[in-house]
């Protein structure tokens, strides 16, 4: 994606050097110029609800939703992260490796 890109692009490729969970990447990349780290909770929250929770994760929250979905979506860690300022966008990119 980065090759495509125009000179006028707005968009900005941030990959991480090393495991990094998304609440190191906020404080070093400071994403708060495009959402508040509230607000970027907020909108993620409804994705981590439809993502299935193992009966292990459950265990040490005394499956407080709130708190277990919040933790869980900061201490991921992506691959990158692809910032729009323009449009106000964030991209998490998170790549699945499944060997069989």
């Amino acid at each position: 994606m980065q090759a495509a890109q125009t000179p006028t692009s707005k968009l900005r490729f941030v990959t991480p050097d090393k495991e990094s969970s998304m609440s190191t990447l906020w404080q070093e990349e400071e994403f708060k110029q495009v959402y508040s780290r509230e607000l970027l909770m907020e909108k993620a929250a409804d994705i981590e609800k439809t993502i299935a929770v193992k009966e292990h994760e459950k265990e040490g929250y005394d499956f407080d939703p709130t708190m277990f979905y919040e933790n869980r979506f900061w201490n991921r860690r992506p691959d990158g992260i692809v910032i729009n300022k323009y449009h106000r966008t964030l991209y998490i990119l998170r790549v699945q490796t499944v060997i069989t």
